[in-house]
């Protein structure tokens, strides 16, 4: 059954979620092509001390240790317009679900992450690393599969995160990327790091991407083209994507000095 006609038949979350289980299997068998899973991870910490424990063992253990699993680039990030938001975030792609969920076991076994990480580890209860960690996990589209670090230098990121009020509009968006507003992105210039499709985390239904500017007055450019552009102006009145967005949320984010994005 065709991708369209199996959406426009689907009526309930269960049988959506089966259909993005089943377009992720086939697309499977695409070897490189195959689309990653990401997760998106925010360490919430509320002081420069637990901010530098944290940078720390993200720069001399995780990272070099999950890099040596397959996971690469691996992103870190800071919020650069609320300076009182002091948390890190943190972007990790693995090949499929299997290295996902074996990942911590792995680590654990990994000798020379353990030994770079004992400062992490090893803070006491009344004074931790961090007070929470909140995680999203997403299929990458399949328009746009891999991560990618697309500008290196001075650089600004934009996190942008679309809501949809069902699982249904929710799709359709993901199919609106990418069935032609990927193609318009690469058109006007916007360098794509990463889109994806939330499996578990908050305020679903929901994708998440990510945009890589120069400055903002690139960005301010970048998505001024897009708005004027043809395929845009056609696409944006295409009646099967109708109200496929209720809310949106962007970030702007600034590269940790080790940052692999």
């Amino acid at each position: 059954m065709k991708r369209r006609t199996f959406i426009k038949s689907a009526t309930s979350a269960t049988v959506l979620a089966a259909a993005s289980t089943l377009n992720r299997v086939n697309a499977d068998h695409h070897g490189d092509h195959a689309p990653q899973l990401m997760e998106w991870r925010k360490y919430v910490v509320e002081y420069q001390s637990q901010r530098k424990i944290v940078d720390r063992f993200l720069k001399s253990a995780a990272i070099p240790a999950l890099n040596r699993l397959g996971s690469k680039p691996v992103g870190v990030f800071y919020d650069k317009n609320n300076p009182d938001d002091l948390s890190v975030y943190m972007l990790t792609p693995f090949t499929d679900l299997a290295a996902y969920t074996n990942a911590t076991q792995d680590l654990s076994s990994d000798d020379e992450f353990l030994a770079n990480a004992q400062e992490y580890l090893n803070t006491p209860k009344a004074q931790p690393a961090y007070q929470r960690i909140e995680s999203t996990l997403m299929n990458a589209f399949t328009g746009f599969p891999r991560v990618k670090a697309p500008i290196t230098g001075e650089r600004l990121f934009e996190l942008r995160t679309y809501e949809s009020h069902n699982e249904l509009k929710g799709v359709l968006k993901v199919e609106m990327f990418n069935e032609a507003e990927l193609d318009i992105f690469e058109k006007v210039g916007l360098e794509g790091v990463f889109y994806g499709q939330s499996m578990v985390g908050s305020n679903l239904p929901n994708l998440t991407y990510m945009i890589a500017y120069k400055n903002m007055d690139e960005r301010k450019a970048a998505w001024g083209r897009f708005s004027k552009h043809p395929d845009w102006q056609i696409l944006k009145k295409n009646e099967r994507y109708k109200d496929t967005v209720s809310k949106i949320v962007a970030t702007y984010l600034a590269p940790a000095d080790y940052s692999q994005i």
